[in-house]
């Protein structure tokens, strides 16, 4: 195969499949919430909260374990940007969690900033409460934390990835657990009403 086949054949990925989806949207103006020289804000097309987006660098970085300690102020930058967003809709920081996933399946690292009332029909399946509700959702600081002192992220095990996205739902307000996502929405949704 020739280095201009390698191309092609990597560009027809990018294009079709699946996992390239965010790095198609981050072509798409329509999409754009607001930028900065270096991240792109994007909404989430499957928001798992009542207010759920997504900031992207524009610098080609799959996921944390590519990240390494010059990319601080790119994560600053991203950070900042959430603010931004969130500011511009009227709405309070604290209402949100800022964070990254440790295992994403999309392409392109991003940061989710998704308002912490997890209301939404588009949260259909146990995992996506677990991949919000436990460690595999690493919070903005403890990424910080981790690049500043190590210099990267640790790339934690499969199995440990996957025990905490079968594991048992945690309520993110109290200490409620349930075994069964419609159980755990119900519960959700008391402190909403009483919030």
């Amino acid at each position: 195969m020739t280095h201009a086949e390698a191309d092609e054949d990597f560009a027809r990925m990018v294009r079709e499949h699946w996992s390239y989806q965010l790095v198609r949207e981050l072509a798409d103006k329509r999409l754009h919430l607001n930028s900065t020289a270096q991240s792109i804000a994007i909404r989430d097309l499957h928001p798992k909260a009542r207010h759920h987006f997504l900031v992207l660098p524009r610098k080609a970085i799959d996921t944390l374990h590519e990240l390494t300690i010059e990319d601080v102020e790119l994560l600053e930058d991203m950070y900042q940007l959430g603010v931004r967003v969130i500011r511009a809709m009227g709405l309070s920081v604290e209402q949100f969690n800022f964070g990254y996933h440790l295992k994403p399946h999309m392409k392109r690292l991003h940061l989710h900033v998704i308002s912490n009332d997890f209301d939404s029909p588009s949260l259909k399946r146990r995992h996506h409460w677990t991949i919000f509700n436990s460690e595999i959702f690493r919070t903005h600081e403890a990424v910080l934390l981790e690049l500043k002192q190590h210099g990267y992220i640790q790339e934690r095990p499969d199995a440990y990835i996957r025990a905490l996205r079968e594991g048992p739902l945690r309520c993110n307000v109290c200490t409620f657990k349930a075994e069964h996502l419609h159980v755990m929405k119900n519960h959700i949704t008391m402190h909403l009403n009483h919030g």
